[in-house]
């Protein structure tokens, strides 16, 4: 991947192309068709598309790119909000084309599913919701940061609750464990004890030395590719600076005096941690770890039911890249936050198509009851499981886990079903195993 190209320099702009500059600039706030049209391109540019100079200067505009482009730039810098940390500034402002966004997710809440999507989950599916997407982040969460396993392993990892057999199961199991906490201990104020404890938490014997699980990096560190580890995406700041930059990065995420949207907020330390990079390792973990922890705080409780990594991990390219396009226009934040904006609300339209999706399988399960007697609804669900998936084989585990049921519970319905010809049972080991008998429903 090229790392984007930097917007050229002002002070050059200003000797060299002077007068193509000061002629654009002055157009602006005339009062003729061509002002208007001036203005139009540069709301576009700023409010609609939060462009960046290595896109702009690929377009096909009427005017200089440069000239153009510090035009644009001098329009941003009246609107910028700026944070401190450490010795770097950190600027960033929220574009008209953030609004509509933010607005839809501040009316999200698991108490509107019927506002957002139509549908209202009975309490079972939101309950198999949350799980599930709890297990795809923290999967995905992982993958991320290069572990190596396939989702449907994964999940029979989680589901079964067995213990991890490598580095990369432990990974997962350890980010579904902090995920299902973030709840828990989101009324606490950000410190360094807490981050500490999130990172512990996410890197638990995963680490070649325990002191790299509890405490902060203490030599520097660059973020290469991990195909090509020659190209260097961040350097990040040295780690004498770790100190005061975590301490201010504390001070902002509890401030409360100055208002910044919850979410804009979350991201923003989502992106100061992966800035900061105040770790040997799962530094990524631990910032999209903490992007939850403050949604939650805020009760932003919906963000429960989606998984941001999972987007990212489709678009790994795209993620990188609203890092680089922040950090090669001065730290302008309002890059990275536009991305993850749009990701967000692109996992709640992946929300509304799950629960669409949840909605037709639960009218087949509802199907299934009417069909068999004396069937559950539960039963019904495990069963249409099965039809789906016909192939594959479940342990008892395996169900209890998915459908947060008891273990005997489990084996129960599973042996119900068998003994209704439904399921054909093998034991491989000491372990009881579940498949579905073909045939027994057209």
């Amino acid at each position: 991947m090229k790392i984007p190209q930097k917007p050229p320099d002002f002070g050059r702009v200003l000797s060299d192309d002077l007068k193509k500059y000061n002629d654009l600039a002055s157009r602006v706030n005339q009062k003729n068709e061509e002002s208007e049209e001036i203005r139009k391109l540069i709301r576009k540019y700023n409010e609609q598309e939060y462009i960046h100079w290595d896109d702009l200067r690929r377009k096909k505009i009427p005017y200089d790119p440069t000239a153009f482009w510090y035009v644009i730039r001098t329009i941003r810098s009246t609107k910028y909000r700026e944070i401190r940390i450490g010795d770097e500034k950190f600027p960033f402002y929220t574009p008209e084309n953030f609004l509509k966004q933010l607005h839809l997710i501040d009316k999200a809440s698991p108490a509107s599913f019927d506002w957002l999507f139509g549908e209202v989950p009975s309490k079972a599916n939101k309950k198999q919701y949350l799980i599930n997407s709890l297990m795809e982040e923290a999967i995905a969460s992982s993958q991320l940061e290069g572990a190596a396993t396939t989702r449907p392993v994964a999940k029979k990892i989680l589901r079964e609750g067995r213990k991890p057999k490598n580095i990369y199961e432990q990974m997962i199991v350890n980010n579904y464990r902090t995920v299902l906490r973030l709840k828990d201990i989101r009324d606490k104020p950000l410190s360094k004890a807490l981050i500490l404890e999130i990172h512990g938490e996410i890197t638990r014997d995963t680490m070649e030395s325990v002191s790299d699980e509890s405490d902060f990096r203490s030599c520097d560190v660059v973020v290469g590719d991990k195909v090509d580890p020659t190209k260097i995406y961040h350097y990040a700041p040295g780690c004498e600076k770790i100190p005061a930059m975590i301490d201010d990065l504390i001070a902002f995420t509890n401030n409360n005096e100055e208002f910044i949207h919850p979410i804009v907020k979350a991201i923003i330390i989502h992106f100061l941690i992966g800035y900061i990079h105040p770790f040997r390792d799962g530094n990524g973990r631990t910032a999209r770890a903490l992007f939850y922890w403050f949604a939650l705080k805020h009760h932003y409780d919906l963000l429960e039911y989606i998984s941001i990594s999972r987007i990212f991990l489709h678009a790994p390219v795209q993620y990188t890249r609203a890092y680089q396009l922040t950090e090669t226009d001065g730290n302008d934040m309002t890059y990275f936050i536009d991305f993850n904006i749009h990701v967000i609300t692109r996992a709640l339209e992946d929300l509304k198509k799950y629960i669409i999706l949840k909605k037709e399988e639960e009218a087949e399960s509802l199907q299934l009851v009417e069909e068999i007697p004396d069937l559950s609804f539960r039963q019904a669900e495990i069963l249409r499981d099965f039809v789906r998936h016909p192939t594959r084989h479940y342990t008892i585990s395996e169900i209890s886990g998915k459908y947060k049921i008891s273990l005997p519970t489990a084996r129960t319905d599973l042996l119900l079903l068998e003994s209704k010809g439904k399921l054909k049972k093998y034991k491989d080991g000491k372990r009881q195993i579940f498949i579905y008998k073909v045939g027994t429903r057209q």
